[in-house]
């Protein structure tokens, strides 16, 4: 059985997070650096192994509920990328605009309705 995250451990999740928020900002806003899938996938992995408690499943959730929040979207947004076949990878959607964010999050809520 596995025992409950400590204190510590949740808070270093929550940054674990917010580097793989911070480091798809600054590709956003740079504008010129092409940064792939398989380039973001790599880094999300490198950055999920500073966590003992927290696969990269559970940091990349806390990351899209952020960036939900973050543009006033409703509770839940990484429920709603992780639920949905098709579309932009959740891990990908960090790399969208705002405005392409907040789409894929409306196409997922169409698409599967309340959750």
């Amino acid at each position: 059985m596995a025992t409950k995250p400590t204190r510590e451990q949740d808070k270093a999740c929550d940054r674990l997070a917010q580097i793989l928020l911070l480091y798809c900002e600054a590709a956003r806003l740079d504008g010129r650096v092409a940064i792939d899938g398989a380039g973001l996938a790599s880094f999300a992995q490198l950055v999920a192994k500073a966590s003992s408690a927290f696969d990269l499943d559970a940091i990349l959730a806390r990351a899209l509920d952020e960036r939900g929040r973050g543009l006033g979207l409703r509770q839940g947004t990484a429920e709603l990328l992780t639920l949905v076949d098709g579309g932009v990878e959740p891990l990908s959607t960090l790399l969208l605009s705002d405005d392409d964010f907040r789409a894929e999050v409306d196409r997922a809520e169409a698409e599967l309705g309340e959750v």
